[in-house]
């Protein structure tokens, strides 16, 4: 026994001095380090629905040179110029910030839709919490953002919304039947009907600024890099704090954010920020690839958003927790989500091919589109490149859509189209560019979406790598 008790001993005594050797290791300047580091790369997962929000509006200011309540957009449908995340070009799209911290209840007065034009949009805050859909089945309305601390009575005639944040973005799509001349200047006076105002000068309402941003670049790509707080900085300090936001502002206190504060890390905290923003934006993109589950069981496409996001119609909240985890994800690949997925479009993506291996700009794949999609307004495919979530630069074949009248189908209505960095012999109106060295993914849309899509009777085949 006494053997065995000086073995305990010396056991116990060898344990407790590399317990201490370890722990002599973290000295308080590494504890603080490695503090920061951590909260910094849960930061970016928070955060990202502010901030990527927030790089739409500071792209509006600076490169659209708009103000509150101007309406930025794109007549003749973007370009790879609109470097905001995931864009369509088959539509054009009508961007409008406003704020009713200075100027009160602010009023959308969206027309309805007429012969070969309609309107489809979502009005979200600042954290992208949609409010509502607009447009839906081609209905207009009056909507009226009120301040989150407004306790007055709401005017008869509007449909009231009650974000939790003074800022506020209308995301609204005009769509056109066709691309015949006469759509399109159906949809032109139909946008020129849009009006956007305080409600303290709803007795008069002014005429809405237009700013046409066609060629021109709109700069909103997400960097992931020290930046990236100083976004986050800005939006927490302009903004109320939330209740369910409390504990983790608590925790950016270490990075130096604090509402009411300036933000103004040394350089050595900046340093280890960057290097925090570029691990969380690789754990981001892995989960934008790995969350979602497949479509079809026996295929490679999927929902681009996690199962919870569809849930909780993007409101991220079940009764035991809040999804911060799938809320990023999903909002550093996109912006803009909607309230009610399926309403008014519907889409799927991915990130392999047929055979399981990743989409990769060097290789030219084919995707073969059936007959009859079930889309009773238009389907499009558009292609991305992975790292920015936003259009290949200077590339000038982004979409190919169903409404092209250059679009080459098969004897039987269907379609193939080609991805890659050239396009094949006559094939060039069926073709979309991707970057050699750059991994990208598809969107595939669906405006209109009918009974097929939802009841998977039709089925979308995988992308095949061709030689």
């Amino acid at each position: 026994m006494r053997i065995l008790s000086i073995v305990f001993i010396s056991l116990l005594l060898t344990t407790q001095s590399a317990t201490a050797q370890s722990v002599a290791r973290y000295t308080p300047e590494a504890l603080a380090s490695r503090t920061v580091y951590r909260r910094a790369v849960d930061t970016v997962i928070w955060g990202a629905p502010a901030v990527t929000l927030d790089m739409m509006r500071q792209a509006y200011f600076r490169d659209a040179k708009a103000s509150y309540n101007d309406i930025v957009w794109w007549p003749k449908g973007a370009g790879w110029e609109n470097q905001s995340l995931d864009v369509d070009t088959s539509v054009r799209y009508l961007y409008i910030f406003s704020n009713t911290k200075d100027d009160g209840p602010i009023v959308l007065d969206l027309p309805a839709a007429v012969a070969g034009a309609k309107f489809l949009g979502t009005i979200l805050d600042s954290w992208q919490v949609p409010l509502t859909d607009v447009g839906v089945d081609g209905k207009g309305g009056k909507y009226l953002i009120l301040p989150p601390d407004y306790s007055g009575e709401t005017p008869a005639g509007y449909i009231p919304l009650r974000p939790k944040t003074y800022g506020s973005y209308m995301l609204i799509r005009s769509i056109l039947a066709t691309r015949s001349e006469a759509d399109a200047r159906a949809g032109d006076a139909l946008v020129k009907q849009i009006r956007i105002y305080p409600l303290s000068k709803a007795a008069s309402p002014p005429e809405p600024h237009f700013i046409d941003m066609t060629d021109k670049l709109y700069d909103a790509v997400v960097p992931y890099d020290d930046r990236f707080y100083d976004s986050l900085a800005r939006v927490l300090n302009e903004e109320p704090a939330q209740q369910r936001d409390l504990e983790m502002m608590g925790m950016l206190l270490p990075l130096g954010i604090e509402k009411g504060k300036e933000f103004k890390p040394d350089p050595a905290t900046r340093a280890q920020l960057k290097a925090a923003a570029a691990e969380a934006q690789a754990w981001l993109i892995e989960g934008i690839i790995s969350t979602s589950p497949r479509y079809w069981p026996d295929s490679k496409w999927n929902i681009p958003a996690p199962p919870i996001g569809i849930k909780t119609e993007f409101l991220w909240e079940v009764p035991n927790y809040f999804d911060v985890d799938a809320r990023g994800i999903t909002l550093a690949s996109f912006f803009g989500p909607v309230a009610k997925l399926g309403a008014g479009s519907f889409y799927l993506n991915t990130f392999f091919d047929k055979d399981g291996g990743r989409l990769t700009g060097a290789d030219t794949y084919r995707l073969h589109v059936p007959a009859n999609v079930p889309a009773s307004d238009f389907w499009a495919v558009t292609v991305y490149q992975q790292e920015t979530a936003a259009f290949f630069r200077n590339s000038t074949h982004l979409t190919v859509d169903s409404l092209d009248p250059g679009l080459r189908k098969n004897a039987d209505g269907s379609v193939e189209i080609y991805v890659g960095p050239k396009a094949p012999a006559s094939m060039e109106s069926n073709w979309i560019y991707t970057e050699p060295g750059k991994d990208w993914y598809p969107w595939f849309r669906f405006y209109g979406p009918q009974k097929g899509i939802f009841d998977k009777t039709w089925k979308l085949p995988d992308f095949e790598k061709v030689s």
